[in-house]
């Protein structure tokens, strides 16, 4: 079971290594299923009726929430070419793993070069919210959409607040999240920024109808600045605009310096430990992790190789991302949802910034909301 949509270049790619390994293994058949927008309460629903697939993506959550579900990965033959930048994400404190990663999320706030050069905005300059402000009132007097999101899905909007989040919360509020206990006064804090935004004009003026296409055409067409969202939601925007300029930077922090946030992302595979066919699907990991056939699925993933061996594939973004995390030497911090967050809070924090947006909450009931909703998910965990 993929995170992968029908007719994407991941499923095409997914689905291709799968008919090279059956060529090599006469007598194996791999049935490739595409991903859907309830995939992760359809994998919750086949672990809950004992009856998991054989493999499916782990999209962030191999560790902490299916690690009992998934065969050990620490000693398949590839495994000590997974890179250091991984083990915050995928490791446990005793060095276990569950799944084969190709690429390695570093997501930070996409922006579109052009309309920032023609504003006169130096993206390197924005290390802090009174920066991205002032550049954000700059967009909007050139006539442009400073930032855009859609509620379509709750993928834009669950970006925002798991990207900004992370530098809203000192150390000492960050054990406190970990130990169970919600503080709704630092999530205030991020809701006053939203509600800000929304009462500046920053967002797309069609936000309530607009699709994600919609919005990417906006950014293909040079009309928007910013978008939260991870390197990989750029090729629909270059499918619209092959030419169109794009780069990435860091989010801003109130507690200190700017960071990217990283995590496992789509293409990320496990194998269920009680899998009739483990030996085969372990065997088909194995394939999956050879050099030249994982480079295959970083290829179409605009993202660093989670593996040594094989090169990233940031496409137009290795220029910011090596400014950033080469040479500046920019932190990172694991996403926030999948570190501190019960699972199934990315769709409140989606929830809540659309409600934030549309003004049908304020930042007092919104983290009001965001708190109910911890509670209970924390006490189902």
């Amino acid at each position: 079971m993929t995170m992968q949509s029908t007719g994407t270049p991941q499923l095409k790619v997914i689905t291709k290594l799968a008919r090279a390994f059956e060529a090599k293994n006469p007598g194996v058949k791999i049935k490739v299923d595409p991903g859907t927008n309830n995939n992760e309460n359809d994998i919750k629903v086949r672990l809950a009726g004992h009856n998991p697939p054989d493999i499916w993506a782990t999209h962030g959550w191999s560790r902490d929430r299916y690690g009992n579900f998934l065969e050990p990965m620490q000693n398949r033959p590839w495994a000590k070419r997974l890179k250091p930048l991984g083990n915050d994400v995928y490791k446990t404190s005793d060095g276990k793993f569950y799944a084969l990663p190709a690429d390695i999320q570093v997501s930070g706030i996409l922006y579109n070069e052009t309309v920032l050069k023609n504003a006169g905005i130096d993206p390197k300059s924005i290390t802090t919210w009174d920066a991205f402000k002032k550049a954000c009132d700059t967009l909007k007097a050139a006539g442009q959409t400073p930032i855009i999101t859609s509620p379509k899905d709750p993928g834009p909007n669950g970006s925002i607040a798991d990207y900004i989040l992370p530098g809203m919360y000192t150390e000492s509020e960050l054990k406190s999240l970990k130990e169970g206990q919600f503080n709704t006064k630092v999530y205030e804090k991020y809701a006053t920024m939203v509600s800000d935004w929304r009462d500046s004009g920053y967002f797309n003026v069609d936000y309530t109808s607009a699709t994600l296409d919609d919005i990417a055409r906006l950014m293909a067409a040079d009309k928007a600045g910013f978008f939260f969202r991870s390197n990989t939601n750029a090729q629909l925007i270059e499918s619209y605009n092959p030419k169109v300029k794009l780069g990435m930077m860091p989010v801003p922090s109130t507690v200190g310096k700017p960071y990217f946030s990283t995590g496992e992302d789509m293409l990320t595979f496990g194998v269920s430990k009680t899998s009739k066919n483990k030996d085969a699907a372990l065997k088909f990991i194995d394939f999956m992790a050879e050099p030249a056939n994982l480079q295959q699925l970083v290829n179409v993933s605009m993202n660093n190789s989670a593996l040594t061996g094989v090169k990233s594939a940031l496409g137009q973004f290795q220029e910011t991302y090596d400014y950033w995390m080469n040479d500046q030497k920019t932190k990172t911090v694991p996403l926030f949802d999948r570190t501190y967050l019960p699972g199934g809070m990315y769709n409140t924090l989606a929830k809540s910034t659309d409600g934030l947006i549309t003004g049908q909450l304020n930042p007092q009931s919104a983290a009001d909301q965001a708190k109910t909703s911890f509670d209970s998910l924390q006490t189902k965990k």
